[in-house]
């Protein structure tokens, strides 16, 4: 089978989703990656060059990807009709919306094991680390018009640079509130 095909199959056309999916997935994809930027922006390049902030990186990502699954498996329990393959599906498909989330802490974490084996300084990697995930949020925006059968404009690409101001505030104020 051709490697095209293939990606094909894992990968669905975002347009065919049901649009409360598409929703659910967008939600995942920016909160996962304001949640992994707040772990970013509080390790120190000392937790970098040991090793700690790989771990960080991955457990934040994991664990909010757990709780998220779980927060939805429970609040789809209302109104379920007891149906076993209706409930397998809406399982499945939580799991697969919730994939950003997951996968938000996978940049980091390689830029951060590159730091720990000693190929790039831990502040660089840190501060790629951080630019990278305010450029996910940024492209939110083209994201928004793209899924939503637009063309992407400067309006959208406006919108989403003002989205990851405001999600680099948020993990700046989560982290000087918590940490």
């Amino acid at each position: 089978m051709p490697r095209r095909s293939r990606q094909r199959r894992h990968r669905p056309d975002p347009s065919t989703f049901p649009l409360e999916r598409l929703r659910d997935r967008m939600s995942s994809y920016i909160y996962g990656n304001i949640t992994v930027l707040a772990v970013a922006i509080a390790v120190s390049p000392e937790q970098i060059e040991h090793g700690a902030a790989v771990l960080t990186v991955l457990a934040t990502a994991v664990l909010t990807y757990l709780a998220h699954v779980l927060s939805h498996v429970v609040a789809h329990a209302i109104g379920d009709t007891g149906d076993d393959e209706e409930h397998r599906e809406t399982v499945g498909a939580i799991l697969r919306d919730a994939n950003p989330i997951a996968t938000s802490g996978l940049i980091p974490a390689v830029l951060y094991a590159v730091a720990w084996a000693g190929w790039l300084p831990a502040p660089w990697a840190q501060t790629a680390a951080i630019v990278i995930l305010v450029v996910r949020i940024g492209l939110v925006g083209v994201f928004l018009q793209r899924f939503s059968g637009r063309r992407p404009s400067f309006l959208g690409l406006w919108g989403g640079i003002v989205l990851a101001a405001v999600a680099f505030a948020i993990g700046l104020v989560k982290v000087l509130l918590t940490h």
